[in-house]
């Protein structure tokens, strides 16, 4: 290095190249941030103290919160929201039968009332015609045959009876003539004897055949004696025994010889005897013949029975006849209830494979709202309801609380619905809606809000009326009083001393009188300030007017009336 430049940095400009202030920051650049950073904090702390402290030198006057007694309602109630919607909804749907078949036709509107019974929409019937035309022809060809087969049951026992009644008759006739020419069903012969040829036969019969067997066994005898005689050889024995045989073989020809039924042509005993001997077959001819008959009707009557039975089966319509006219009658879609078409998704070609309209009663409307938790079990279906909503505006319509569900659903609420009272209310379904579920409900009474009850060491209820002054010069007294029912801002309260137009503070505790300030500090703080006795700040309007609801207008607190 040159003397010349040792000169220059032992001098004025050497000193500056070695202490430049940019070179000691770029080598102390977290350093420099973090002093400037603590700068500009100490300036904005001097600049707050230094206003605060203007305002606080600014306070000028004080005010008090109250509230003017007049009668009113004190209302305990649980506000929600929810919906409107339709109490009474139908949707018009296509069958699964007919979810193929395209719309032929579209009747109705969005919008368009529509009684039940309505034509919605038509669709297709073409294919569902043809094939019950086909089943129609299967169906009556089915009743035709049957009915063919049953008319010929019905001829061929009729052919059959005839046959077989007229073999029993021919039975009968021969048991009661016994196959004589000459019949008698009912006759008298000369000897008194009444009946048919059979019971003729039988009568005489029965009148000799006993004496005739008698003779018969006699002669028997007198035979094996005569041939005793003969055997012993003794002629007069013989002689006797003859004679005796003689005599009783004449008695017997002529007991067999009375034994004739003239009126039948029927000589003789052994004739009778013989008929007699022919009645039992006869008889077995009857009975043979009466079994045929009975077994026959029988059997044709199964027979006829059958056919019957698969005349009226194939009388009946068919399932697959019955299925096709329901699925003919589905294709007529129609409203199932009274009321507006708020939703229609049918449109001519298309087919329908869900809703095909949704119809709601616009007269008959609910809303469907949520009930927290810890409110719900508060409440009671039947309860009044108070309902508004920007479509009505300030207007309050009636409604009562008609369900409640008694499972929470997945939030830990519980759902519920609101009947709208009456018709025409103005609300539309899908709107939102506040509603006032009200659990108890008192008129005619004075409320204030809750802070303005003071409660003495000996139990005793106070508020503080007013006595007079204004402003800073307000001053009040001590009202005993009774309280009553309360919600959550209002208590009731009551009392002999207590009239309307009484100035109540909203606060009974003395301390809490605000002050404000006559200056506007909305450049400073962004609005109007309100500082309270405890220090803390709030939005106030200036000169401390009214900030609330309720009767008489209302404070901070939201009680009734302000000042």
């Amino acid at each position: 290095m040159s003397e010349q430049d040792k000169a220059v940095r032992r001098g004025p400009l050497g000193w500056l190249a070695r202490h430049n202030p940019l070179h000691w920051v770029k080598r102390h650049k977290k350093l420099t941030i973090f002093l400037v950073i603590v700068l500009l904090i100490i300036a904005f702390v001097v600049n707050f103290l230094g206003r605060t402290a203007a305002a606080s030198a600014a306070l000028t006057y004080q005010f008090v919160r109250t509230t003017t007694l007049q009668k009113t309602s004190l209302t305990d109630s649980v506000s929600v929201t929810g919906t409107v919607a339709s109490g009474s909804t139908a949707s018009v749907t296509a069958s699964d039968s007919v979810k193929t078949y395209k719309v032929t036709a579209v009747n109705v509107a969005v919008g368009d009332t529509v009684h039940k019974g309505d034509v919605i929409a038509t669709l297709d019937t073409s294919d569902v015609e043809k094939q019950m035309e086909n089943a129609q022809q299967s169906y009556s060809d089915s009743v035709e045959e049957a009915q063919t087969n049953y008319n010929n049951s019905v001829e061929d026992q009729a052919t059959n009876l005839a046959q077989l009644q007229e073999d029993l008759d021919k039975a009968q006739k021969d048991y009661d003539t016994l196959g004589l020419t000459d019949y008698y069903a009912s006759m008298e012969n000369t000897a008194g004897a009444t009946g048919t040829n059979r019971e003729l036969v039988e009568y005489y019969y029965g009148l000799y055949a006993e004496e005739i067997a008698g003779l018969q066994n006699t002669i028997a005898n007198l035979q094996i004696q005569l041939t005793q005689a003969q055997n012993d050889g003794n002629a007069d024995r013989q002689k006797e025994v003859q004679g005796q045989l003689d005599d009783y073989q004449n008695k017997l020809n002529i007991a067999k010889g009375q034994c004739s039924i003239p009126e039948l042509g029927l000589q003789g005993f052994d004739t009778i005897n013989q008929y007699y001997n022919q009645i039992e077959q006869y008889r077995e001819a009857l009975d043979k013949a009466q079994r045929n008959y009975d077994n026959a009707v029988t059997s044709n009557a199964r027979s006829i029975d059958s056919a019957e039975t698969k005349l009226e089966q194939a009388s009946r319509t068919s399932d697959t006849l019955t299925d096709l006219q329901s699925t003919l009658e589905d294709c007529t879609l129609t409203a199932t209830m009274d009321g507006t078409i708020t939703e229609l998704n049918a449109t001519v070609g298309s087919v329908c494979s869900g809703t095909v309209a949704t119809i709601q009663d616009v007269n008959d409307l609910t809303v469907e709202v949520t009930i927290p938790a810890n409110s719900v079990g508060k409440l009671s279906t039947g309860m009044q309801c108070n309902i508004t909503s920007d479509a009505t505006g300030d207007a309050e319509i009636s409604g009562t609380l008609t369900r409640i569900d008694p499972v929470a659903n997945s939030e830990g609420n519980f759902g519920a619905t609101v009947t709208v009272n009456g018709e025409d209310s103005g609300l539309l379904i899908g709107i939102s809606a506040e509603v006032e579920i009200i659990i108890n409900q008192k008129d005619n009474v004075f409320t204030v809000p809750r802070d303005a009850v003071g409660t003495h060491e000996d139990g005793t209820s106070y508020v503080l009326r007013k006595t007079g002054g204004e402003g800073v010069d307000m001053t009040f007294e001590e009202v005993t009083v009774t309280t009553g029912d309360a919600n959550d801002y209002y208590i009731e309260i009551s009392g002999d001393d207590l009239a309307e137009g009484d100035v109540i503070r909203s606060s009974a505790d003395l301390t809490q009188g605000i002050e404000t300030t006559t200056q506007d500090f909305s450049d400073m703080m962004g609005g109007q300030v309100v500082i309270a006795d405890g220090g803390a700040a709030a939005a106030a309007p200036a000169g401390g007017g009214d900030m609330g609801g309720g009767p008489g207008g209302g404070g901070p607190d939201g009680g009734p009336g302000g000042m």
